[in-house]
């Protein structure tokens, strides 16, 4: 390896050399040279290294730079180490000077090597070039046509030259066929015996007949439930031939004669003539008979029928009805499949919409009527526990209406316009409920004391049980009917409980007597109770027919078996139990009135609520008798109230025409939304799915109203402690309730 050593470049102004405190530094790589800061000089380290030239066995072997020598003159906005080696050996800011002309000739020669030790750095100074102090802000112009332009580094160019610098007269497409994909193929079962795939398939099954019928068979493999049955084939040529007929004697005497002839089912008359047949014959003739009347008839042996006997032949027959129950839900699908999309809750708001607000609005999805249902108010409704698109609604009538009876629709979400099952009864219906365990029976109380069950899967009325007059003695019209889970001294099966207007509890058995037992009867008030308070009536002297107040309201208790609460048409809360008959443990006045609700929270099973003819939804806590929230509108009865499944402080209520949904966490003085009847009718009853995504409502007039909740808050992660929270927060007022509440929250759990 051999180095060659450059001497010094020319310095024309040596006398020349500005100190730190100068401001002026000429450079010949712009036109406008813009006077650089301390930390953009560059190095003296980095200027000798590029004028080092390696060379060995006259090949340059120099390493190359890491970045394009070309942007070796852009300014840099911090300081290497280099640099700041360099300014620790210059010993002054002002000797680091650089020469672009000289360093430009160093690059163009082959060969070099500099001392830093026999070149002074005074002497390292450029000729065409002064430096100015890093803390000067002067710049100067130089003439155009001297300027050295780099290209910029933090850009691309536009056009890239290598890529159609101009725009070419012809261009060459090369289309090529892309791979074919198989999504479904399905090969030929059959071939032709000419080909030599038909002779594949014949060889084939001849095969699979030596393994299954032939010699290759195996007994056991035969006999196994996953071979295929046998199929006995014959050609298409037969022969029988003729039986051989002999004559054969039998000898009788006259008491066989006479036995024979006194069975005249053995004698059968042909052409005039009596034949006398033996039993074995007449067994033989009887079996050729039967056989014979369950063969199809043929077009002959038809009975000719009219037009309209056909129609009706058909329109009586099952699987021409289940056809046309299809065909109506995929034409009501047409219109309804949007709804049915938001119902199922394949279309849903979107919780991340910039536009979102908790609105707690109500958006209807269809009305559940038909003629024969028009004009009946609605007794009650009830959601399938198996299948949330089934809902079952009874009918009642009205007073001076012609329309007797009452009537039981099953309506399914699949086809809103027409219900999948109708069945009429001579008494109106009062309440029904479906079996959790059994999901195709459904249990009736009517109002003429009657309870029946039904199975929903037939069209027609399919009464399993039916309670009789001697082992149900009630009379008055059956208020509520529930399945309840039996324990075990009932083989936990379900029991049916019913509450009547006569104050009755009873239990009826699912046996075969359906026998009903009294687990309670409450009578009136005497005195005073725990509770709210009762208005005083001016005629004091009042004595009443029946001393057993009605019983509208039966409730279970969600954790204990043995507890269920019943409430009267007085207002009042009684608490039984399945252990002590004819006998409640407790009591309070719930209503100044009739109590027409009660249920308790789905995430705290120590609250519940209540609601009354006194205008009032009231929220009590197991052990107070003091209503800890009372949410009142108008002075109209509240009909019905129901807690959300979804949000534990979310509660809905109908007064008169409106349905009011209530947030206790946010406002309990005034509900978050209103909703009118689209009709303007008064409603009657109302509940939550299952999902707690839609709302179901019922009127007088016999509409059931599917409404879509829209605009809901997201539902916190603990639902129980924000609902003890809510109200706690509402009990602020009320520092000795706030006191007595917080003693048992313990026993929350």
């Amino acid at each position: 390896m051999k180095t060659e050593e450059v001497g010094s470049p020319q310095l024309t102004s040596p006398n020349k050399f500005e100190s730190p405190g100068s401001s002026k530094l000429k450079l010949s790589s712009f036109g406008r040279a813009r006077k650089p800061i301390g930390r953009n000089v560059t190095s003296i380290l980095l200027q000798q290294r590029q004028m080092i030239r390696v060379i060995d066995n006259d090949v340059d072997v120099t390493p190359k730079l890491l970045t394009h020598p070309t942007l070796s003159s852009i300014d840099e906005r911090q300081m290497t180490a280099f640099e700041t080696i360099g300014l620790s050996q210059s010993g002054s800011v002002g000797q680091l000077m650089s020469s672009f002309s000289t360093l430009s000739n160093l690059k163009r020669s082959s060969s070099m090597v500099v001392r830093t030790s026999s070149v002074p750095t005074s002497s390292i100074i450029a000729d065409d070039s002064q430096f100015e102090s890093f803390w000067a802000t002067q710049t100067e112009d130089l003439p155009v046509d001297d300027v050295d332009r780099a290209p910029s580094q933090f850009y691309l160019p536009s056009i890239d030259p290598n890529i159609f610098p101009t725009r070419p007269e012809t261009v060459t497409l090369t289309m090529k066929e892309t791979e074919t994909f198989f999504i479904f193929e399905m090969q030929p079962r059959t071939g032709d015996l000419r080909t030599p795939e038909g002779m594949a398939i014949k060889e084939e099954n001849e095969n699979y007949e030596y393994k299954t019928t032939g010699p290759g068979s195996n007994r056991k493999l035969v006999d196994s439930q996953t071979q295929t049955i046998r199929v006995l084939t014959k050609s298409r040529g037969t022969y029988l031939g003729r039986r051989k007929r002999v004559n054969k004697g039998m000898l009788v005497n006259n008491w066989v004669i006479h036995d024979t002839f006194a069975e005249p089912e053995l004698m059968v008359e042909r052409d005039g003539l009596l034949i006398v047949h033996t039993k074995e014959s007449m067994e033989q003739m009887w079996r050729a008979e039967e056989v014979k009347s369950k063969l199809p008839k043929t077009e002959m042996q038809k009975e000719t029928r009219s037009p309209e006997e056909e129609l009706a032949y058909i329109f009586q027959h099952v699987n021409f009805v289940n056809a046309l129950r299809v065909m109506e839900r995929i034409i009501a699908n047409n219109i309804y499949i949007h709804t049915q999309k938001r119902f199922i809750g394949l279309i849903k708001q979107d919780p991340c919409s910039l536009d979102l607000e908790f609105t707690y609005k109500l958006d209807l999805l269809w009305i559940h009527t038909v003629a024969m249902s028009s004009g009946r108010p609605v007794s009650s409704f009830s959601w399938s526990y198996a299948n949330k698109n089934i809902l079952a609604v009874g009918y009642a009538a009205r007073a001076n209406s012609e329309t007797k009876g009452g009537l039981v629709l099953i309506w399914n979400a699949k086809n809103p316009e027409l219900p999948g099952r109708r069945y009429r009864f001579d008494s109106q219906v009062s309440a029904l409920d479906w079996s959790r365990d059994r999901p195709n029976l459904l249990a009736i109380g009517f109002y003429d004391g009657q309870i029946k069950v039904i199975d929903v899967s037939t069209t027609h009325v399919n009464v399993i049980r039916q309670s009789e007059r001697v082992t149900s003695p009630s009379s008055s019209p059956q208020w509520q009917v529930q399945w309840w889970a039996g324990d075990e001294q009932f083989d936990y099966q379900e029991q049916i409980y019913t509450c009547d207007q006569d104050g009755h509890i009873f239990c009826y058995r699912y046996v075969e007597d359906f026998m009903s037992t009294t687990m309670m009867k409450i009578f009136r008030i005497e005195g005073t109770l725990p509770g709210v308070s009762r208005t005083s009536h001016c005629n004091v002297y009042d004595t009443s027919i029946n001393r057993s107040p009605g019983t509208l309201v039966l409730c279970r208790h969600p954790t204990s078996s043995t507890i269920y609460f019943v409430g009267s048409d007085e207002g009042c809360v009684y608490k039984c139990s399945t252990n002590y008959l004819y006998q409640h443990i407790e009591s309070f006045l719930a209503h100044d009135g009739p109590m027409y609700s009660m249920q308790f929270s789905p995430f705290c099973p120590k609250i519940f609520l209540t609601c009354g003819a006194d205008w009032c939804t009231r929220i009590w806590v197991e052990g107070l008798t003091e209503p800890l929230i009372t949410l009142s509108t108008t002075m109209a009865c509240v009909r019905y109230a129901v807690w959300s499944p979804t949000h534990s402080t979310i509660i809905a209520n109908i007064v008169n025409n409106e349905i009011c949904i209530w947030d206790i966490k946010r406002k309990t003085y005034v509900p978050s939304s209103v909703t009118l009847s689209p009709n303007n009718v008064r409603f009657v009853m109302l509940d939550f799915t299952s999902d707690g995504n839609q709302l179901v409502a019922a009127d007088v007039e016999g509409e059931v109203y599917i409404y879509n909740l829209e605009g809901m808050p997201f539902p916190p992660y603990n639902q129980k402690q924000v609902l003890i929270e809510s109200i706690e927060k509402a009990l602020v007022t009320k520092p000795a309730l706030l006191r007595n509440l917080k003693k048992l929250v313990p026993s929350y759990s």
